[in-house]
């Protein structure tokens, strides 16, 4: 009994030892590395920026009851600028990619623009300005009190031709003893910081999201969520909880599905989720990818299946510029879908490669070709193979091989610049590399024969980086600028 009682003593202690290990992480917030202090170590003009701060933000928005500072502050003392920070939760900031991290941490920030030469008669905005020493009615030996003013200025963006006097606040002396003679406010989003009024989260367990509502984290390897009262109200027994704007996505073993803030299920069960299928889509697609058994579906915000669950594949349009369509795949075939009628167009082949933001190679039964983006033929579908050279301009487009009954030839924008002659044709250092009557020789992009058709073989030396060309065992070097001469 003796023994169990020492244990017990000795739990207790470590209890509170630990205990107050918690109190002073807690209160020392959370990264080092980003030199945030308790509120409790500030001083009298620190104590002040902080108020103006809150006040800034309570006007900004609109004296929201949950847009409250941390308690805590960080400084930053440069030669002509002093910045105090502070942070806030506000409206998350959603991601659209699946690396990315929502957040709804903002860092406030008041800007002090120094005073170089400080003047004791000089009185700006930032100090305070000034107003009387005489009443209204013309008695110049009453006197009223001085009153000094500071605005705090606000901008959207870096013009400050956008600046706007957000908050104006008086007092009977100057403002930091006149050696500021401007402030501005600054609101930034990034990363997800927690609260220490709110939540009871030790800063070494992984938060992905905190708001003034919930808090995302990770504990003993798994996800769950606790709400502003610290308690679960999604169990710690996920695999991965993320936060998007249509909802909480969270992985449990192998099966996906999204969940409310309370832990309400309010989506179907996916086999798979990607949402950063939307990144390239934000201003045409509102949508995100789904997989349920072997096939794929776009599912909106509201959880509906905006496409029947037929395709293999889902994506977006290979080529940037283009953002009105999506590549399908089903039964084998690729499909072009086109999103503003919201249909299939008849651009079905067996593959399709695309050029540029013009025209595709497609191929079907074993024949290529070349169609527009509105499905004119532009080749016909009768080419073995048609491949890119390294040779592009930005007005005629690639420069093609094309192959048909065994023999190739080049062709660039509805020009053929050899005939079908050649029993191979393929890139070599910017210019092509010729077969015929197993004999090989080179030819630049428009043609023109630059080595004639004539040796065993052609190789490329990067030794002493020049052609190096066989003919009957004897070797022959060129060098490449000496070829394009002629």
């Amino acid at each position: 009994m003796a023994m169990s009682r020492n244990m017990n003593s000795t739990d207790i202690k470590k209890s509170f030892l630990f205990t107050v290990f918690l109190l002073i992480t807690f209160f020392s917030f959370s990264q080092q590395k980003n030199e945030y202090r308790p509120i409790s170590e500030m001083n009298t003009e620190e104590k002040e920026m902080y108020d103006i701060l809150q006040k800034s933000v309570m006007a900004l928005l609109n004296n929201k009851p949950t847009a409250k500072l941390f308690p805590v502050f960080k400084i930053k003392d440069e030669k002509k600028v002093f910045v105090f920070s502070s942070l806030i939760y506000d409206e998350p900031n959603f991601e659209t990619h699946d690396e990315g991290s929502s957040s709804a941490t903002y860092t406030v920030s008041l800007h002090f623009t120094k005073r170089i030469e400080p003047s004791e008669n000089e009185v700006t905005g930032a100090s305070g300005n000034s107003y009387g020493t005489g009443d209204s009615h013309g008695d110049t030996k009453k006197k009223t009190p001085i009153e000094y003013y500071l605005s705090v200025e606000y901008s959207k963006s870096n013009n400050s031709f956008q600046d706007r006097t957000l908050l104006s606040v008086k007092k009977d002396k100057p403002y930091f003893d006149n050696k500021f003679t401007r402030v501005k406010f600054w609101k930034s989003n990034g990363g997800n910081f927690v609260n220490p009024l709110l939540y009871k989260i030790d800063k070494s367990e992984y938060v992905s999201y905190v708001d003034n509502e919930i808090a995302i984290y990770k504990k003993d390897d798994f996800f769950g969520i606790i709400n502003n009262k610290n308690k679960v109200v999604v169990p710690f027994k996920f695999k991965s909880i993320r936060m998007y704007k249509m909802g909480i996505l969270v992985q449990e073993d192998k099966t996906y599905y999204f969940i409310d803030k309370k832990g309400k299920k309010i989506s179907k069960n996916y086999d798979k989720v990607e949402v950063n299928f939307n990144q390239y889509f934000d201003s045409v697609l509102d949508c995100f990818k789904v997989k349920i058994g072997d096939k794929y579906t776009l599912v909106n915000d509201n959880f509906e299946e905006k496409l029947p669950l037929i395709y293999d594949k889902i994506s977006f349009f290979p080529y940037k510029n283009i953002l009105d369509r999506l590549m399908l795949e089903r039964d084998g075939k690729k499909v072009i879908f086109d999103i503003a009628k919201w249909q299939e167009t008849t651009m079905i082949y067996d593959k399709i490669q695309v050029l540029d933001d013009k025209e595709m190679i497609v191929e079907e039964n074993g024949k290529s070709g070349i169609v527009d983006y509105a499905g004119t033929v532009i080749l016909p579908l009768e080419y073995d193979a048609i491949n890119y050279t390294e040779n592009y301009s930005k007005e005629d487009g690639f420069v093609l091989i094309l192959t048909k009954n065994n023999k190739s030839a080049l062709y660039q924008n509805l020009k053929f610049y050899t005939e079908f002659i050649y029993d191979s044709m393929t890139n070599f250092h910017s210019s092509i590399k010729i077969e015929k009557d197993k004999k090989y020789g080179l030819m630049n992009a428009k043609g023109k024969i630059i080595l004639p058709i004539e040796y065993d073989s052609i190789e490329y030396n990067r030794k002493i980086k020049k052609i190096e060309a066989t003919k009957k065992s004897v070797i022959e070097n060129f060098d490449f600028k000496e070829l394009y001469k002629n």
